[in-house]
This record gives C-alpha cells, sequence and structure tokens, in this order.
C-alpha cells in the first residue's frame, strides 16, 4: 500500500480541522481507507484519495458540529439554515481521483428484464 497520510497531512493548513484530535482524524483515516478500498483506487492515487476523502468526513463533522446551522441570532430569533447537499470541494476531489483511478458504485445499477 503507498504511504498512509497522517493526522497532520490530512489536516494541512486548513483552519477548521486544526482542534480535531489526532484520534478524531485518524478515525476519518480509517473510514478513508476503507471507502478506497472498496472503490477500489490504484497505489499511485491512493494517498491522495484517502486524504480527500477523510477530510470530506472532517468536513461533515466541523458542519455538524453547529447542527447544520450557520447563523443564528439570539434576540431577534433567526436562523439561517444550511443544506449540506451542496458542494463539497473534499468530495469532489474524490470523485475525480475515482474517476481516474479507481471503480465506483455510485452510478446507480443496471439490469434487464
Amino acid at each position: 500500500m503507498a504511504d498512509m497520510p497522517t493526522a497532520n497531512d490530512v489536516r494541512g493548513d486548513i483552519g477548521m480541522f486544526q482542534d480535531y484530535s489526532d484520534v478524531h482524524v485518524n478515525e476519518r483515516i480509517e473510514d478513508a481507507v476503507a471507502k478506497a478500498k472498496h472503490d477500489q483506487i490504484t497505489d499511485d492515487a491512493l494517498a491522495s484519495a484517502i486524504r480527500s476523502w477523510a477530510r470530506h468526513l472532517l468536513y461533515k463533522d466541523w458542519f455538524m458540529n453547529y447542527g447544520g446551522v450557520q447563523s443564528a441570532s439570539t434576540f431577534g430569533n433567526s436562523q439561517t439554515m444550511v443544506n449540506f447537499n451542496g458542494y463539497d470541494d473534499y468530495r469532489a476531489e474524490y470523485d475525480d481521483i475515482v474517476d481516474d483511478y479507481g471503480v465506483s458504485d455510485s452510478m446507480g445499477a443496471v439490469w434487464t428484464e
């Protein structure tokens, strides 16, 4: 297997990931390894795929720390809810890697009768 990204590699200089513990980031790396194996990423892109998917998972964790709310006010009693189904750079990067170096079943199923 290619060199495994470390917790520091995954955090990089991305501000929102800096407060996550090594334990938390390593759990996301383990999840990313399982995903990359499932998507059959070749060794030459494996480290990048793991890093991208782990960042995607950390981004989801960061987002959910706020209950999916990106802004709120107290006395005006208003909230702005954000739909997480929007664009995610880390997920898009991973999907590009899968397209070039792997096999994914996210295209759906095809069958005939």
